[in-house]
């Protein structure tokens, strides 16, 4: 596919520099790992900086997992359809399902909403949402914290200008943190659908989809059945269920990923001396196609940016492949089979149908 020259190619070009983000981070982890010392016995970290979620150690049986992630530029578009309902739901999900690849069960939240304006629909809108994604999560939201920048937020809409981001909280109760240290040639890559977009990519997506002033949102686009502001705004997919399920079972779940930004590339962050080749995906929901066609992005970034239809990977032995997505199903879920995992010390992320390959961060074809 070629590249249109004028429009927006690359994350980095619509405004995101993840290389950018990463070298500058360099600087803060240096600072905040050394941390990781001051706590032993109540509190002590065992799972290191850089995984899903933290985990810390409360009792010989009980630990806690944390993770706090916020919804990113999805706030723009909620903005520009004056629609705030689904945001709640995405600040559960990014949480929540990062508490899972632990193994942790969710069992809470605390969330922060800071806004040019505490306008009274804004923030209904919001609780109705974070109140919706908790009853699918299975969790409470225990409190929170609202903030007022009127000199400092800004947006597309005047005086709605706002954040949000959660802190969600789990417990692991006689169970070791699932970290990919069981992985191993051979495991079995179950994918579990995305819905949609979900939280990640926003800032391209909406470049390609919008336009310059967000114009485009209210273009129908055929190929979804809905307009754009719709179509990014459809609320990420929480995995609780399909993740309770499995580890309810007897399946051997070796490792646990979601699939955020960074795409199948976050396979790679399982502690694991392996690599993955993904054979079989499933069908790429159209609102990645258009951005694909419309924004000439290659197809290296499309993977590098986005779920590309795949939000929760489980690694599970592949003798319980069958068993594990009859589990997933019986919580109402989808998986099948994507891939498996190979001998690799580089930890390579192969997509064999379309002739990608990634390591450090990005696909290459």
């Amino acid at each position: 596919m070629t590249t249109d020259p004028a429009g927006p190619s690359t994350y980095a070009g619509a405004g995101v520099d993840t290389d950018a983000a990463a070298d500058g981070l360099s600087g803060l982890l240096h600072w905040v790992k050394q941390t990781l010392a001051y706590r032993e016995g109540v509190g002590e970290p065992i799972v290191p900086i850089g995984f899903f979620a933290s985990v810390l150690r409360l009792t010989d049986r009980l630990a806690l997992a944390v993770s706090t992630d916020g919804v990113g530029s999805k706030a723009v578009v909620a903005q520009l359809a004056g629609r705030y309902e689904s945001i709640g739901v995405d600040c559960v999900a990014v949480n929540v399902n990062d508490i899972l690849c632990v193994g942790a069960e969710p069992v809470a939240l605390v969330d922060y909403i800071s806004c040019q304006f505490p306008h009274a629909d804004l923030l209904e809108q919001l609780g109705k949402g974070l109140h919706d994604g908790a009853v699918l999560a299975r969790i409470a939201v225990t409190g929170g914290e609202l903030s007022q920048h009127p000199d400092t937020l800004v947006g597309p809409r005047d005086g709605y200008a706002f954040d949000i981001a959660g802190t969600a909280l789990g417990v692991l109760d006689g169970r070791e943190p699932i970290t990919g240290d069981a992985v191993g040639p051979g495991d079995a890559i179950l994918g579990m659908t995305s819905n949609g977009i979900h939280s990640n990519g926003l800032t391209l997506a909406r470049a390609v989809l919008f336009g310059k002033g967000g114009q485009g949102i209210d273009r129908y686009l055929s190929e979804c059945g809905r307009t754009a502001g719709e179509e990014l705004l459809r609320p990420t997919a929480i995995y609780a269920a399909e993740v309770a399920a499995l580890l309810h079972s007897n399946v051997r779940v070796h490792g646990l990923a979601h699939i955020t930004g960074g795409g199948l590339l976050n396979l790679a962050r399982l502690h694991a001396s392996a690599g993955y080749r993904i054979t079989s995906l499933p069908p790429i929901p159209p609102v990645f196609q258009v951005i694909q066609s419309e924004g000439g992005v290659a197809s290296a970034e499309m993977f590098r940016v986005f779920n590309m239809g795949v939000g929760f990977c489980a690694v599970v032995d592949s003798r319980d492949a069958d068993s594990a997505m009859a589990a997933v199903a019986s919580a109402g879920g989808g998986a099948h089979v994507i891939g498996h995992v190979v001998d690799d010390s580089r930890r390579r992320v192969e997509i064999a149908e379309w002739g990608l390959v990634g390591q450090d961060g990005t696909f290459a074809g």
